[in-house]
């Protein structure tokens, strides 16, 4: 009789440790999904036929191009790479970073809208390496 029940606890707990790792398993796939976000020239995201994704873009910030009403937290900018220019938008404070000299690249993320303007959701500033001569 002992080891009947036994033998179901071992059966019950082996079937909990499969569905805890099948759910594990699914979702850390949707985790992977939902963060997967393609990188893009700014060329590419001017003639995607698709723009609904959530995508990056890397560029420099074109000088005097960017603009912030007084009381608004709604930034508007410009950035350039390889001679195109893309006009983006963002919601909230920019980076430090964001107008320095030293700053090599900064990566938007997010998607374009009908009119062709970039919303940044987020901002990533790349600065050159101190150890680079």
């Amino acid at each position: 009789m002992l080891k009947k029940i036994t033998n179901n606890f071992n059966y019950k707990l082996a079937i909990s440790l499969f569905v805890l790792l099948i759910a594990i398993i699914y979702l850390g796939t949707l985790a992977l999904e939902s963060s997967k976000t393609y990188y893009l020239t700014i060329n590419e995201i001017q003639n995607a036929p698709d723009n609904s994704k959530s995508v990056r873009v890397a560029g420099k910030l074109v000088e005097d191009s960017y603009t912030r009403p007084e009381a608004s937290t709604i930034s508007k900018f410009e950035i350039a790479d390889e001679g195109r220019i893309l006009k983006a938008s963002y919601e909230g404070v920019v980076p430090d970073m964001f107008f320095s000299s030293k700053s090599d690249t900064i990566i938007l993320e997010g998607k374009l809208n009908p009119k062709g303007e970039f919303e940044a959701e987020n901002i990533i500033v790349k600065c050159p390496s101190k150890y680079e001569e």
